[in-house]
């Protein structure tokens, strides 16, 4: 299990820390990541560019599915949330149903 903390950083860009547990409430690695919403991902989730708690939720969500798909270690340090949908096909389709609206 990891824990995902969401920090905005103004406008659509987020840092993000994903912390691996070794066992409950025992903390591991933790990697550090930087991210942008872009308009594809914002379009496919509904989400508003206003909307920083949206986009928050967004950001979680989508690292919500790189995580139970892959170690946050393999994960690219800097990318736009789109990118995720280059290596993952289902994530645009998945993201509809992960992110409230």
């Amino acid at each position: 299990m990891s824990v995902i903390r969401v920090e905005p950083r103004g406008g659509r860009d987020f840092d993000v820390e994903a912390a691996e547990e070794t066992s409950p409430g025992v903390p591991g690695l933790s990697f550090s990541f930087r991210v942008t919403v872009d308009d594809a991902v914002l379009a496919a989730s509904g989400t508003d560019v206003g909307d920083e708690p949206g986009m928050i939720a967004l950001v979680r969500a989508s690292f919500e599915y790189l995580l139970a798909r892959e170690p946050a270690g393999a994960i690219l340090p800097e990318f736009e949330l789109s990118t995720i949908g280059r290596y993952f096909p289902t994530y645009p389709a998945d993201l509809a149903n992960r992110v409230p609206r």
